[in-house]
């Protein structure tokens, strides 16, 4: 160091700081600081060594300077901090990774609609159906008759609000235009930010023309109607 004396001066200061992470800012920011002293004194014609005794002379006694300093840097109070800052960097890291692979998952789902064979199929009927509940949206995406009398319903939910107050599980009814109801006799979901669903009903009248599909349940409710042979029953 060009100031043997402020490096003497400094070490003395800083080993009455008990907690060691602080340390060096400490002396970077003293060693800062008493430069700019001596610097300002040779400015004003003093030579080098006198102008580094004025600068240390300024600052104090070491051991009064040190000891102030150790309370203001208290060392509980440090590695409560140090502590702290790891705990939020790691609550962050892990927030980051489960948001991240959630968005992921949301846009690697399964296609469920692949899973029923092109040789099962009657009719597909493409739908652009929107409801929301609350703060949940629900889109419906596609009907399949197959040859078996299954009627499958597909779907895809996400929710608007912050906090995620409620989920939609599903327990679609669904019935048609000749007064039957149908119940479901199976489900299929994949979780993520989208949810993608299929609800599959048996034994669906082949003749019916229109299904409708009804939810209600806690107070919430809705009805969507989808004409099914409209452009024919191939469509």
């Amino acid at each position: 160091m060009l100031y043997p004396k402020v490096e003497q001066y400094l070490t003395e200061v800083i080993r009455f700081v008990k907690f060691y992470s602080d340390r060096e800012a400490i002396k970077s920011e003293l060693e800062s600081h008493m430069i700019d002293r001596i610097e300002d004194y040779i400015a004003m014609g003093y030579d080098i060594e006198i102008a580094e005794q004025l600068s240390i002379d300024n600052m104090g006694d070491a051991r009064v300077i040190g000891k102030a300093l150790n309370k203001e840097h208290n060392p509980i109070l440090g590695w409560i901090w140090i502590c702290t800052n790891i705990l939020v960097t790691v609550l962050l890291a892990w927030i980051i990774y489960f948001n991240g692979f959630f968005v992921l998952s949301s846009f690697q789902n399964h296609n469920l609609v692949k899973d029923i064979p092109e040789s099962n199929i009657v009719y597909r009927i493409n739908l652009k159906e929107k409801v929301k509940l609350d703060d949940v949206v629900i889109n419906f995406t596609n009907v399949i008759y197959e040859k078996n009398g299954n009627m499958s319903i597909f779907y895809n939910y996400y929710d608007t609000g912050i906090w995620g107050r409620w989920g939609f599980g599903g327990g679609l009814t669904a019935s048609d235009n000749l007064g039957n109801s149908y119940y479901a006799g199976g489900g299929q979901g994949s979780s993520g930010i989208i949810s993608y669903n299929r609800w599959t009903y048996t034994d669906f009248s082949e003749d019916a023309d229109t299904l409708f599909i009804s939810y209600d349940y806690y107070n919430r409710s809705f009805l969507v109607e989808i004409p099914l042979k409209v452009g024919g029953k191939n469509e």
